[in-house]
């Protein structure tokens, strides 16, 4: 069951960006930290890790991305790809401008998505990925998720999770495909 809900997490996501791409309406689309859009072509067909967090998080976001960062140093190691994403919870706050200076100090290999209210809300949605303003940031689902390249996601990760592990992991799921 958790499976199924995975691979239509990831269905969606790509789903969602493609109908917003084709809808052209430029508060659909989630921008990159370098404010372009971004199209389902550069989601499609590849290995990626996505995550969901916001750049005023004191602790857990910058830890995760740190280990995703490790991480995709490993696996390039080992001459595997995967392309990773963090995408913000935090419309309201962090523009494209502010995700790539955040991601630049925590993990530049990581790649930033934002965009309108809208956007966010049904990225977030396709992932089930629960949100709740507090005072000064948000409650937020912290898993890691690694989706294939027909969109499924193959594996969830705790922020917890050890390099060594995310790393053994994910390699296995790149040899298997």
């Amino acid at each position: 069951m958790r499976r199924s809900l995975g691979r239509l997490a990831g269905a969606l996501l790509l789903l969602m960006l493609g109908l917003a791409a084709a809808r052209a309406d430029t508060h659909s689309l989630l921008r990159d930290d370098r404010d372009q859009p971004v199209a389902p072509s550069q989601l499609s067909g590849r290995w990626l890790l996505i995550s969901f967090g916001y750049t005023h998080c004191p602790d857990v976001c910058p830890t995760t991305l740190h280990r995703i960062s490790a991480t995709l140093e490993r696996l390039l190691q080992r001459g595997q790809r995967v392309q990773a994403y963090f995408v913000s919870v935090d419309p309201d706050h962090d523009s494209p401008a502010q995700l790539h200076r955040f991601l630049a100090g925590v993990s530049p290999q990581v790649h930033g998505l934002t965009g309108s209210p809208a956007a966010l809300d049904d990225a977030r949605r396709s992932f089930g990925v629960p949100t709740r303003r507090t005072g000064g940031g948000f409650d937020h689902g912290v898993f890691i998720y690694l989706v294939a390249p027909d969109g499924s996601v193959v594996e969830t990760f705790h922020p917890s999770t050890s390099v060594a592990v995310l790393t053994r992991r994910i390699a296995a799921r790149l040899e298997q495909r």
